[in-house]
């Protein structure tokens, strides 16, 4: 108002010719600034139908993502009963998935639909602080596991992580993963500067992890890329040892499994030429347990099938094991190779200065882009996972889809009959 009043008593202290050329200066002014903003629109417009491909990708990664560790947190808490503890990180991982399923997938899609007019400050601040925590309290929950495996399997009768050092790892994380990511609340947002698209140059406003460059924030950012690679570094330093482990225990298993193979064929080619001796043994053992006034024993047969029963239950335990060790060994394996595209783009975009993706082609800008965003992986692939090699939560999952379906027959059947 009192800007208002100013230029008021300054028109009316002017002649009347200043006046004109006052108002024609404006006029023109604010003519250039809605060209301006037009442009920018417009380009805007442009670069959403560019990343299209892309976009559709993040939606569908976003929706399945975010289905599927809703299901196995769902089935986890739930029905499937964890005694060991093997499976303790499993309700917790697949809560920081989604969490990151639904912070990546808004920003990027709002990113690639308003890249150059973003719509909110805060909006952008706290979703960039969402990503940058979920993605790093994933990153070091995965180094929990390889560290619990590896204490399960190369150290066996050492110290292990008991529930209490698995809740203190999880608040060590909870207060590291904050220290790092709460600055881009302060640091991030939305910066008013020019752009350059298709050889046009025009304001926009575009959500950011840094404001304004400067060295403390190349200090910030080199610190976070820092503990990144050190975080898969020692993920692979501990999975190495577990590696070897699992080869040598799945090759052991099948050459114990082609060894009964051979053991089985020639007891069934000796049970022809043996049978009436067994027969015979049979009957004498009969007439001896008569004379034995009753005396209860146990035959050789009747033992050998005891053992042989005992050893399958011991194999099936073996086998569970080494089944959650490997479904362990490639989560790991997709989380390093996710964030190897984005930490590679990540570091490209803080040290080449003079260069921008959006003079690469369309095609360029929506492959720099998927490698850019190629941590969403990591998220969204881990309930196949558990769904693969997990058993208990596959025959878990398959009841509760059966249960949906014969609900659903027999509300049709009973609305047909009405």
């Amino acid at each position: 108002m009192c800007a208002i009043q100013v230029a008021a008593s300054w028109l009316l202290n002017k002649t009347p010719e200043r006046v004109i050329y006052f108002l024609k200066v404006t006029a023109r002014t604010l003519d250039s600034i809605t060209v301006m903003e037009n442009v920018t629109r417009i380009l805007n417009e442009r670069y959403a139908g560019v990343v299209l491909p892309n976009t559709v990708l993040l939606a569908l990664g976003m929706t399945v993502g975010a289905v599927g560790n809703v299901a196995v947190i769902t089935l986890y808490a739930s029905t499937i009963q964890d005694k060991k503890g093997d499976r303790y990180f499993i309700p917790v991982l697949a809560f920081i998935d989604c969490l990151g399923c639904a912070a990546n997938g808004a920003f990027y899609t709002i990113d690639n639909l308003y890249l150059f007019l973003f719509p909110s400050d805060a909006l952008c601040r706290v979703l960039i602080f969402l990503l940058t925590f979920a993605s790093g309290f994933s990153a070091h929950v995965l180094l929990v596991i390889a560290l619990q495996r590896f204490l399960l399997i190369c150290r066996p009768f050492g110290q292990q992580l008991t529930l209490y050092w698995r809740r203190v790892a999880l608040g060590i994380i909870t207060v590291v993963c904050l220290g790092y990511a709460s600055p881009l609340l302060g640091i991030g947002g939305v910066r008013h500067s020019n752009s350059t698209f298709l050889n046009r140059t025009f304001p926009s406003h575009e959500c950011v992890l840094s404001v304004e460059k400067s060295a403390g924030t190349v200090l910030y950012f080199g610190l976070i890329a820092l503990i990144s690679v050190a975080n898969i570094l020692i993920t692979v330093a501990l999975y190495v040892p577990i590696t070897r482990a699992i080869y040598r225990t799945f090759s052991f298993r099948k050459r114990t499994l082609s060894y009964k193979i051979r053991e089985k064929r020639m007891s069934d080619s000796r049970t022809t030429q043996i049978s009436h001796i067994e027969i015979q043994e049979a009957t004498k053992h009969e007439t001896s347990d008569i004379a034995n006034n009753g005396k209860q024993t146990i035959s050789p047969k009747r033992a050998t099938k005891i053992h042989q029963k005992t050893r399958t239950c011991e194999s099936k335990k073996d086998k569970v094991k080494a089944t959650i060790n490997l479904m362990f060994l490639i989560i790991i394996l997709v989380y390093i190779l996710s964030y190897i595209p984005t930490l590679a783009i990540l570091i490209a975009t803080y040290t080449l200065s003079d260069f921008t993706y959006l003079e690469l082609s369309t095609a360029g800008i929506n492959l720099w882009l998927f490698c850019a965003r190629f941590l969403l992986l990591n998220h969204v692939v881990n309930p196949f996972i558990y769904g693969y090699f997990d058993i208990g939560f596959r025959a878990e999952f398959i009841k509760i889809c059966c249960c949906f379906d014969k609900r659903k027959i027999e509300y049709s059947v009973n609305s047909q009959t009405t």
